[in-house]
């Protein structure tokens, strides 16, 4: 990398970082190599004249100022960046959209299928270095548990957004089904023993523009509602923990375990990750009922759960509410319940990354001030 491609790789981190999610800067410049790993020099220029907003190729073109670009090179340029999962893309009513794509959720899941060992490294020292503390920042999660639908009873208060049929069955269309990117980044760093719940691949879920995105590169395959029931009902039954985009009406479902999901890795190190994750429902056992049988300890993804004189304890910042201990708790002696204070997400995926964005600059003005 020459110092004029630096200037360009460090324009496009910089205009990356105002993202709610950003792309700070590092001492070592490996997020320089990220971006070098993601775009070409010309791809780079393009994408930071690119929004966080979708607009259409006439408007971009209108807001690069360059005699010598051509339109019809900018949009080779702007569909081979879609194509390396480096940019966000959608149709509406036949005209294409791009927009910038944060590198979480975004980009990283963006590149489902064609991962790779360069890759990975990258993506591992950027996060060690400043990526994590970006990450988790704003204190705002990207993505939240919905309990299994078997773990609920009549007992129980299930709002709309908390409800897995509903939110199927009120999804936008299309619907597609993909690889968990998680668990082929496992494979790729050979780092850890392969998933110890299931060795399915297929089983993350995208609703609406997303899932046209996924399919229009041929990264997923299309399924209709009631194939996405089907395949979260073998989901739950193999302990994988459901996340839904943190939002009422979510553009995507992920199916996670413990020991290949980063997000979850992550949380397991936290204290309080119940608290991050804003879940609205938490497990109780009845000592008296519990046979001490270790069932839950196995299922559960988080470690929350352990045995003390042979009796199942709960530890409260550790549980997200998911469910699957109850539905595999042979004496009964665990049931879920609904916290007193219901968190109810944003409506939109668009109105959580303001949020998010809103809380960003609210902690940086704080910094600054505190620094002058």
């Amino acid at each position: 990398m020459n110092l004029e491609e630096k200037k360009i790789y460090r324009k496009l981190q910089e205009h990356l970082d105002k993202l709610p999610i950003g792309f700070p800067p590092t001492k070592s410049g490996v997020e320089l190599k990220l971006l070098q790993y993601l775009f070409t020099p010309e791809e780079a220029k393009v994408a930071t004249n690119l929004s966080f907003s979708y607009q259409p190729l006439n408007v971009i073109y209108e807001q690069i100022h360059d005699p010598s670009l051509s339109i019809e090179k900018l949009e080779r340029l702007l569909e081979n960046s879609v194509k390396k999962g480096a940019i966000h893309y959608k149709r509406k009513g036949g005209e294409k959209l791009y927009a910038n794509a944060m590198l979480i959720i975004g980009i990283f899941e963006y590149q489902v299928n064609k991962l790779t060992m360069d890759f990975m490294d990258l993506m591992k020292q950027y996060g060690q270095e400043v990526f994590d503390v970006e990450l988790f920042r704003a204190k705002i999660s990207q993505s939240r548990v919905v309990p299994v639908e078997k773990s609920i009873t009549h007992e129980n208060f299930v709002a709309p957004y908390n409800d897995v049929r509903r939110l199927i069955q009120d999804a936008e269309k299309p619907i597609a089904v993909t690889n968990c990117v998680c668990r082929q980044k496992q494979d790729v760093r050979r780092e850890r023993d392969p998933c110890k719940l299931t060795n399915r691949y297929e089983t993350c879920i995208g609703f609406g523009h997303s899932a046209q995105l996924y399919i229009d590169q041929g990264w997923a395959r299309e399924i209709t509602k009631d194939e996405a029931l089907e395949i979260l009902d073998i989901n739950e039954e193999s302990g994988l923990v459901l996340q839904f985009g943190n939002a009422q009406r979510p553009g995507f479902v992920c199916s996670c375990c413990g020991c290949c999901c980063g997000l979850l890795r992550d949380f397991k190190k936290m204290n309080n990750p119940a608290r991050l994750m804003k879940t609205n429902y938490y497990v109780e056992i009845d000592s008296d009922l519990c046979v001490g049988c270790g069932t839950c300890i196995e299922r559960c993804q988080m470690g929350a759960l352990t045995l003390v004189d042979d009796i199942s304890t709960v530890n409260l910042k550790k549980c997200l509410g998911c469910g699957l201990c109850v539905v595999t708790c042979s004496s009964e002696a665990i049931k879920l319940n609904n916290k007193e204070k219901e968190t109810c997400p944003p409506e939109t995926t668009e109105d959580l990354n303001q949020m998010i964005l809103n809380k960003k600059n609210e902690l940086i003005e704080k910094y600054t001030k505190s620094r002058s």
